[in-house]
């Protein structure tokens, strides 16, 4: 809320900055050359600074999302191993099997490195 208040206060800002310099102004870019009200001079450079602060936000959440994949897949493979014991103590009721736990561990990582084996073609 507090930046959407700032966010409106610039606006305003920069609205009545650009309405009281109205007048024609030459504008030169390379070789072309033309005559614009300073203000439509004004809106188009406030329009192209927000479009590459949105293009750059959006670059950065999409950077953030990519590097987020990995610690998920981390995440369910421990959740996996946390469900394999608790399935292998509520068979028994009794002593854990050590051994039948491995044997699930490694049968759970073969499942995934075959699962990444076929992601990678």
């Amino acid at each position: 809320m507090f930046v959407l208040m700032i966010s409106i206060v610039i606006a305003l800002i920069i609205v009545i900055f650009a309405v009281q310099n109205a007048a024609v102004v030459p504008v030169q870019f390379l070789s072309w050359s033309t005559e614009l009200p300073l203000v439509l001079v004004i809106f188009c450079a406030v329009f192209a600074g927000a479009l590459l602060m949105f293009c750059l936000a959006l670059w950065r959440e999409l950077k953030h999302q990519i590097g987020k994949r990995p610690k998920l897949e981390l995440k369910t493979n421990k959740e996996k191993k946390g469900k394999i014991l608790e399935t292998k103590k509520a068979e028994d009721n009794g002593p854990i099997d050590i051994a039948s736990i491995k044997q699930s561990l490694a049968d759970n990582q073969a499942e995934e490195q075959s699962a990444k084996e076929k992601k990678a073609e």
